[in-house]
């Protein structure tokens, strides 16, 4: 399995380039010339800087033969907080903290360089981080939507036309206004002025297609304890030293330490701030952002192996009943079947904007990116080169593309493409990724005539 194993590599070539800033409580955040811990963000990781990392390109010459199909699956660029964690951060922000680092700091009980103590001490919120903006897509989640569409249509000049048809395109996005901004971000990728003129697929009510998770009462009774694995490690030895390390950097002592979830919001700042400027930053480690100072990229990776126990157990292989998990996405994948077995010259470029679960869930039914051994709170160490590394595979507007080839042979190639680089599905060309449409369909046959409506919903 080459090519998953290429995301295994490259999660080792992460913590190869961090070097000595793995767990040295004397690191220097601001003037580290590296910082690999951009990509260690999970689901709040730059789209960006992982495409920086990977040298994301597409190859469009991966099958000899005529691409004539587009379909794409993506999650909504980079958001500000929704409203509650938004809250939190803003409480961080009008709390003591920076008046208490910097006397700790004066009184010597910190191991922070001066460089970066100066960064906190000097650290303002930024004006547009308000709860009006709350849940909405940022200025680079915009940029990033835009750029991933400039890039396809580049490769598939002949398939993504620069000129708009109704009949050529299809774009469908969920309800909430960060879809609704992205997928528009995305036409005007493709067509720039001309996207004034894209026609939007109506947006349900019931929106099964797009939001399978939001209607089935049985998935949602299925992935109930979803947070115990995250919990539990949470609660263990990891995490423990964890805080006792930051709270050692930052000079917290005795009764005065802080706990792991005035910490975490301290990353929930260092990944905001790092994602929402990446895409404008002409530098390969992006902008500073200040409160990635307090931790070293050991407690990076940790919090990243935190948040991804819980997308594997509610949206990943860590979901019981995978049958079910599989069946939500009845609405894409027979869409996805009927558009690889369609000879018509209607909607041969079909854009769906959603979000990380289903973007996530899509993967698990296609068989990709399957860990011998499950995620767990006891094995962190043991899944250090894991798969599901959702900063590589669920960054913000991670998305999944499937081009198909027109082959002479009648037989057409498929390629899948996850954030632009290409993967493995079962299957498929074990070398090249290539996939046969007529082994793509007989898996999926029980998609193609099932009544999804009823189906996505149901463990058949």
């Amino acid at each position: 399995m080459k090519l998953i194993v290429l995301f295994g590599v490259l999660v080792l070539a992460i913590v190869a380039n961090a070097g000595v800033s793995m767990n040295n409580p004397f690191f220097c955040y601001t003037t580290d010339p590296i910082r690999s811990m951009t990509n260690m963000h999970s689901t709040s990781t730059s789209y960006e800087a992982i495409r920086r990392f990977n040298f994301t390109t597409v190859n469009p010459y991966i099958s000899t033969c005529t691409p004539s199909r587009f379909w794409y699956l993506g999650r909504y660029g980079g958001r500000y907080p929704h409203a509650a964690l938004m809250q939190q951060m803003i409480d961080f922000d009008e709390s003591s903290i920076q008046e208490d680092i910097e006397n700790n700091y004066n009184a010597g009980r910190t191991t922070l360089c001066r460089p970066d103590f100066e960064a906190i001490r000097d650290w303002t919120r930024g004006s547009d981080f308000n709860l009006a903006n709350a849940s909405l897509a940022t200025p680079a989640g915009v940029e990033a939507m835009e750029n991933i569409a400039g890039r396809f249509q580049r490769v598939f000049p002949d398939l993504l036309t620069s000129t708009y048809s109704a009949d050529r395109f299809l774009f469908r996005h969920t309800e909430s206004e960060r879809t609704n901004t992205s997928i528009r971000a995305f036409a005007t990728g493709l067509f720039g002025a001309g996207a004034q003129n894209v026609v939007y697929e109506e947006v349900p009510e019931v929106d099964w297609f797009l939001r399978p998770f939001d209607f089935c009462p049985e998935f949602t009774r299925e992935v109930e304890n979803w947070d115990d694995q995250r919990e539990a490690f949470r609660q263990g030895p990891e995490v423990e030293e964890m805080v006792e390390e930051v709270n050692r950097k930052l000079g917290f002592q005795g009764r005065n330490t802080l706990d792991f979830d005035t910490i975490y919001i301290m990353w929930e700042w260092c990944r905001f701030e790092t994602a929402s400027t990446f895409e404008f930053s002409d530098s390969e480690t992006g902008e500073d952002s200040t409160w990635c100072a307090p931790f070293s990229v050991a407690h990076h990776l940790l919090l990243e192996y935190y948040e991804d126990l819980g997308h594997f157990y509610f949206s990943g292989y860590g979901v019981r009943n995978q049958r079910l998990l599989e069946n939500l996405n009845c609405g894409p994948m027979q869409n996805l079947l009927e558009l690889v077995q369609s000879d018509d010259d209607i909607d041969v470029a079909r854009i769906f904007v959603s979000y990380t679960q289903e973007v996530q869930s899509m993967l698990v039914a296609l068989g990709s990116f399957r860990d011998t051994w499950p995620l767990h709170q006891h094995n962190y160490a043991q899944q250090a080169a894991r798969h599901w590394l959702t900063s590589l595979i669920a960054p913000q507007a991670s998305n999944l593309a499937v081009v198909r080839f027109d082959c002479d042979d009648e037989d057409d190639d498929l390629i899948f493409l996850l954030n632009e680089r290409p993967i493995l599905v079962p299957g498929c060309d074990q070398q090249t990724g290539v996939c046969k449409v007529s082994t793509f369909v007989d898996r999926f046959r029980r998609f193609v005539d099932a009544n999804c409506e009823e189906f996505f919903c149901s463990t058949d």
